[in-house]
């Protein structure tokens, strides 16, 4: 099971570093080809506020991964860290769930980054908990 905690982990990381990235780097080109946003259909203001926007909330994702990277360690462990981790994770998940109620079926892509992420922080946090137990087998010697 830690295997493939640390799959769906890794998996997790490393979208964020490099989804963040990309939006920071490319949002032009990442709002109109991927999401289909008229960007030049905006005022010049318009336009540069929403770009502004979008990399900052990348960046933040990217902050996120980077926070992921460097505390992965203590993020499978309980503690600050960890309850960090699960508030960040499932905020994100409730946040794509709650956009599918109020505003509608979104790209099934997006479902399954939900369901990636969802999985990912049950797993953390059952591994967590079981770190959190003594070992049967010590605890009988």
């Amino acid at each position: 099971m830690q295997k493939l905690t640390a799959v769906f982990f890794w998996i997790y990381m490393l979208a964020l570093l490099g989804v963040g990235a990309s939006g920071v780097l490319i949002a032009p080109w990442e709002l109109a080809t991927l999401f289909g946003v008229p960007l030049d259909s905006f005022s010049p203001q318009a336009r540069a506020s929403l770009l502004s926007q979008y990399r900052f909330l990348k960046s933040t994702e990217l902050a996120f991964g980077l926070f992921c990277f460097f505390w992965r360690g203590p993020i499978h462990l309980p503690g600050p860290a960890h309850r960090l981790f699960l508030a960040g994770i499932c905020t994100g998940v409730l946040a794509r769930l709650g956009s599918w109620w109020v505003d509608g079926y979104p790209h099934p892509l997006f479902l399954a980054y939900a369901a990636e992420e969802l999985i990912t922080a049950l797993l953390v946090a059952r591994q967590a908990r079981g770190a959190a137990q003594p070992d049967m087998a010590q605890t009988r010697a």
